[in-house]
């Protein structure tokens, strides 16, 4: 083997590495098969006038610590449970976002699923910080607004995203990220609207 062949075989080798390098740290968008089977559709938030289906979001009554969500920034587990008469009694965990953190929840599916989010929370920080939604589907994200609260547990406002509206039964995946200088947020029972009753 000449030395010109070494050299190319070489290159070829540090370009290959680097390549890899590069997509190790991709996370590849969530597919449908990979998901849990879809949830029963529920009524959460009839007690705010909002009779609309919705599904949980997998992992997202917390109640089994943050398993397939993705934390980041100081986000954490902690004590502490949304009023939703829904929830077993023994519910008591919820996911605390503090400034600068950040939280993706594992993929939900379900037939006929839109990306319109609804969930419970409190504002633990300053009263002008603010929680930003996004939703993601098919390797985009989109944005589904920014909610604010006050110091105590209620319901978010329905929270229709820019999301195309799919066929079929396609994996979803909520973003949720404080934003404003010391916006801290408690959130709980987060959902996905499978547009099962439109």
């Amino acid at each position: 083997m000449n030395r010109t062949r070494i050299s190319l075989l070489a290159i070829a080798g540090v370009a290959c590495a680097a390549a890899m390098s590069l997509t190790a740290g991709v996370v590849a968008p969530a597919k449908g098969a990979t998901c849990p089977p879809p949830p029963t559709s529920v009524h959460p938030f009839t007690p705010w006038n909002d009779s609309a289906s919705y599904v949980l979001t997998t992992g997202a009554s917390f109640e089994q610590g943050s398993a397939g969500w993705k934390l980041s920034g100081g986000a954490q587990i902690l004590s502490g449970n949304a009023p939703n008469s829904l929830d077993p009694a023994s519910d008591s965990h919820s996911l605390y976002l503090p400034a600068g953190s950040s939280a993706t929840s594992a993929c939900t599916t379900a037939p006929h699923i839109v990306g319109i989010v609804r969930f419970f929370l409190k504002n633990l920080g300053v009263s002008t910080g603010g929680l930003h939604v996004q939703v993601l589907v098919k390797g985009n994200t989109y944005d589904a607004g920014t909610v604010t609260a006050g110091s105590g547990w209620q319901p978010s406002a329905m929270l229709p995203s820019n999301a195309p509206n799919y066929s079929g039964a396609v994996a979803y995946q909520v973003r949720l990220t404080p934003v404003g200088s010391g916006g801290a947020f408690t959130v709980d029972d987060i959902y996905f609207d499978p547009y099962a009753s439109k």
